[in-house]
């Protein structure tokens, strides 16, 4: 599957200032502790989630000529086309929508970078979903970014309009 240099680029940037972020919010943190708050884990809904995710990706997975790659479909060049097309047509009331969609996927990335280094401030995972502890934490985290990518992906497809290039736009 080819990819779009500049989707690739700006999740890469994201990312980064994320994790920039993240160092910035461990150095500042505070000295004292926060109390833990009892069933603010949230660990059933996120097995839930889980579920959903394995799901969807074995769904998509299979009816998608990408198979297991579908996951890396919203940085691929048949969506980055739709999108332009959509910014290019006269659909302006998809233009809010598709700028959200976009921005959200861009603040996941920036949030997922953030989270590595800011949840090592044990404040920040003490009433967390998935703390007190860090590795629960982060993976209550990434796995409602494992969810909500694909979610975004599903949406981008919908809310935007074809692209001159049809052939390529199984992605």
């Amino acid at each position: 599957m080819p990819t779009n240099r500049f989707s690739v680029t700006v999740a890469a940037v994201a990312t980064f200032a994320g994790l920039l972020s993240g160092v910035a919010r461990y150095l500042g943190r505070s000295d004292e502790a926060e109390r833990h708050v009892p069933g603010t884990e949230a660990w059933l809904p996120h097995l839930a989630v889980g579920v959903v995710v394995v799901v969807w990706f074995l769904i998509a997975s299979r009816r998608s000529p990408l198979g297991w790659r579908v996951i890396l479909a919203p940085v691929g060049r048949p969506i980055a086309a739709r999108i332009a097309a959509t910014f290019r047509s006269l659909a302006v009331l998809r233009w809010p929508v598709v700028a959200f969609l976009l921005l959200l996927e861009v603040y996941m990335c920036w949030r997922i970078g953030f989270q590595v280094f800011a949840g090592l401030d044990p404040n920040f995972t003490t009433n967390a979903w998935g703390g007190p502890s860090y590795l629960g934490a982060m993976f209550c985290h990434y796995l409602d970014g494992a969810l909500l990518f694909p979610v975004c992906h599903v949406l981008l497809r919908w809310a935007t309009v074809p692209s001159a290039d049809r052939e390529h736009e199984h992605a």
